[in-house]
């Protein structure tokens, strides 16, 4: 490995690291979000009763969506781990990989072990590098069910939407509810894809 594949990988990994930070902070906050709105939503059809007893359906689904989106969040942070623990590995073998070759080419016959050294470690660096590649498609798994998530709860906000229109006099709150949601929704479906995107670019 050259120095310019060295300070790609390092690259690399602390872009992975960096879009990772980002991208757990801000669906952090965007959960906790849609969790205070759907609750939001329960909460008013409490206050208007009857009159809104069509709504709490939805309502219902607003705040069961937001606990699945919760779950589904915590199984990606589950198979993000691993991919940045097996990244940084590789990129620890590849750094010793470097020094050992610098020492090898100083190097004259009075080391005979140095090659098996070497051996080893680009070895060690491909296993990582193979662990790295599955723990990548076990986390693109997780994001597709995240993804399969939102799509649910996506469906419940038209939903929402469309009994809001219908309900008259007591339509402009649920309006503003399902809006609220609606944009909610939209912020995690772009948080989702600007990750998915930037991890794609890094890792192949």
């Amino acid at each position: 490995m050259n120095d310019q594949s060295l300070d790609t990988l390092r690259r690399d990994f602390i872009a992975v690291a960096d879009a990772t930070y980002a991208f757990q902070r801000a669906l952090k906050k965007r959960l906790r979000e849609i969790d205070r709105k759907a609750l939001n939503a329960q909460v008013l059809v409490k206050r208007h009763g009857k009159e809104l007893a069509g709504y709490g359906v939805v309502a219902q689904a607003f705040r069961e969506g937001a606990q699945a989106m919760q779950t589904a969040a915590e199984q990606v942070q589950k198979f993000i781990n691993p991919l940045m623990l097996h990244f940084m590995e590789t990129l620890r073998n590849a750094q010793q990989m470097d020094s050992l070759r610098n020492i090898h080419d100083a190097a004259t016959a009075d080391c005979p072990s140095l090659a098996e050294r070497m051996r080893q470690h680009a070895d060690m660096q491909e296993r990582h590098a193979a662990v790295s590649r599955r723990a990548s498609l076990a986390l693109n798994s997780a994001l597709d069910r995240f993804q399969s998530v939102i799509a649910e709860i996506d469906y419940v906000v038209v939903n929402g939407r469309i009994e809001a229109a219908l309900k008259g006099a007591v339509s402009a709150p649920l309006a503003q509810v399902s809006l609220e949601m609606d944009r909610s929704i939209t912020g995690v479906q772009e948080l989702l894809r600007t990750y998915r995107e930037q991890i794609e670019r890094i890792i192949e």
